[in-house]
């Protein structure tokens, strides 16, 4: 029986339908590949704490009383023997100014004494000589001598008066300087416990002061961390309220306790310069530098077993075929990992999700990652 014509063509149309469905079912599908890229990955421990005085005290004055005024304020930058306030006067001004009148008038008295003396003892060298060759009469003399002797007694008598006044002036001065409170050293007052008119015992705390000139951070971190973590390892520093104005410091001190509750560990950090907007008690964050690898291959962390052991990334040969390839990782952060054992050029799967290896692809290239290019660092709170 003879087909027609037009049941050959539709006849044909269908093989080449069927065939074409075939042949896409058994096409390797698309996946995306990487190569590997040269940069830096640099793995860091992040931590928040806050930057603290080493010496900070409280200070006020030595005696009783009631504050008279204060020179400054929460905040304020002062130095080594700046006035911070003081007390109400009392009697205390009246007794300084009476006793520093007192060892006026007793020095005016000595000098006026010893002026006299010396006239006295100039009178009986003069007449000394002449009694000698009896030109003056020895009652002459005698008298001269006596009035020395008692010019004599009267300096003596004017010396012991002033020495005591100025006695009293250093009795009196103590005083008059307790009234007075002054800065130890220099630093930054971080609290003023006292207002003006506010009754005082000896030695109450007027303000807080924190000297600045030596700062450490204190931070914690899980103790899963210990292993990474060691003394002089560089650290950079962040002020939350500004964050494009970083400082350095360095890693001074890791433990020496840990915190079996809450598992971390207590880590101490020494800036090495602090900006001016720094100031004490404030919340830092730090990020600890504990690996570096400078310029090696790197591989998104998506391209990589990590857990596996070894560690290992899914290649792809010149004909699609997925090969497992060993690696050996020298550094890593939440983006990037820095490997070894793998040629420059190895096309690499980009995610290793939904693919095994002897599987065949038709692979798609794409960018390692969008900063392709720019050094990498990055950090996971562990």
């Amino acid at each position: 029986m003879k087909i027609p014509a037009r049941k050959l063509v539709q006849l044909g149309v269908v093989a080449v339908v069927i065939l074409a469905g075939l042949w896409l079912l058994r096409r390797p599908g698309q996946a995306e590949v990487i190569f590997p890229v040269r940069r830096d990955v640099v793995e860091v421990v992040v931590a928040t704490g806050r930057l603290q005085a080493i010496r900070e005290t409280q200070v006020g004055a030595e005696s009783s009383g009631i504050v008279e005024s204060l020179a400054v304020d929460e905040g304020a930058l002062v130095h080594k023997g700046d006035l911070l306030g003081r007390l109400t006067a009392g009697e205390t001004t009246a007794r300084l100014a009476a006793s520093r009148a007192a060892l006026d008038v007793a020095k005016k008295n000595l000098h006026a004494e010893e002026a006299a003396l010396e006239k006295y003892q100039q009178e009986l060298e003069r007449l000394q000589p002449l009694a000698a060759q009896k030109q003056v009469s020895v009652a002459e003399v005698e008298r001269a001598t006596a009035d020395v002797r008692v010019q004599s007694a009267r300096a003596d008598a004017t010396r012991a008066a002033f020495r005591e006044a100025a006695a009293e002036v250093q009795r009196v001065r103590p005083d008059f300087d307790r009234r007075e409170v002054r800065a130890p050293f220099g630093g930054v007052i971080t609290e003023r416990l006292v207002e003006p008119g506010t009754p005082v015992s000896a030695a109450q705390g007027w303000f807080r002061i924190s000297e600045m000139a030596t700062t450490e951070i204190e931070v914690e971190t899980d103790e899963n961390n210990l292993g990474k973590l060691k003394a002089g390892q560089p650290v950079t520093i962040f002020v939350p309220a500004y964050p494009e104005q970083p400082f350095f410091g360095t890693l001074t001190q890791v433990g020496p306790f840990i915190d079996s509750e809450r598992g971390v560990v207590r880590l101490k950090i020494t800036p090495q310069a602090l900006p001016d907007f720094v100031l004490p008690n404030m919340t830092v964050d730090v990020s600890i530098e504990v690996r570096r690898a400078d310029q090696s291959l790197a591989l998104p962390v998506s391209a990589v077993a990590l857990q596996a052991s070894p560690p290992f990334v899914l290649a792809v040969s010149a004909d699609g075929v997925i090969e497992r390839k060993s690696v050996r990782i020298i550094g890593r952060n939440p983006d990037w990992v820095a490997v070894l054992d793998l040629p420059d050029k190895t096309r690499v799967l980009r995610s290793q999700f939904g693919f095994t290896p002897g599987q065949v692809i038709r692979p798609v290239r794409a960018d390692a990652a969008p900063d392709e290019g720019r050094p990498a660092s990055g950090a996971a709170r562990r």
